[in-house]
């Protein structure tokens, strides 16, 4: 079974998202995503730019936690042999599901997360100037810090 997330960053729209369902406890959603060939390097490929991936890796799926109550979402990035590569959070308001629809707002704030521990954070200037533009209410700029 698959599931849809729409996923809203502000000042681009929103981006739906169709991912394999894997479970819903009320407390999170967990979903998995398979990556097609020609979608792995690509995303490898944005990876090794961000400098948080080393090359030549390329991630091949993703398991996904969106959380009800919690102000992020969590990604795991696997490579193709199946070991861990990485782990990925957005900064972002709960999950939400009115009529049966997932729906979750990313707040701009990232974070980089390697197997040995060590985090990078991401995206300070685009929250940055979000916050400046006024896109983010306080409680949301609350939320992303």
């Amino acid at each position: 079974m698959q599931v849809q997330i729409r996923y809203h960053r502000p000042l681009e729209g929103t981006t739906i998202y169709t991912e394999d369902f894997v479970s819903d406890d009320g407390r999170r959603l967990q979903t998995f995503v398979d990556l097609p060939e020609h979608h792995r390097r690509s995303i490898s490929e944005q990876l090794w730019g961000m400098g948080v991936l080393p090359r030549p890796q390329v991630v091949a799926t993703i398991r996904k936690f969106y959380f009800y109550t919690e102000p992020f979402d969590v990604l795991e990035f696997r490579y193709e042999d199946g070991t861990l590569a990485d782990y990925y959070s957005d900064g972002a308001l709960p999950l939400t599901r009115p009529n049966g629809e997932y729906h979750i707002t990313d707040l701009f704030l990232d974070l980089w997360l390697t197997p040995d521990g060590a985090v990078h954070e991401l995206d300070w200037d685009e929250f940055d100037d979000a916050c400046r533009e006024g896109v983010l209410i306080d409680e949301q700029q609350k939320y992303a810090r």
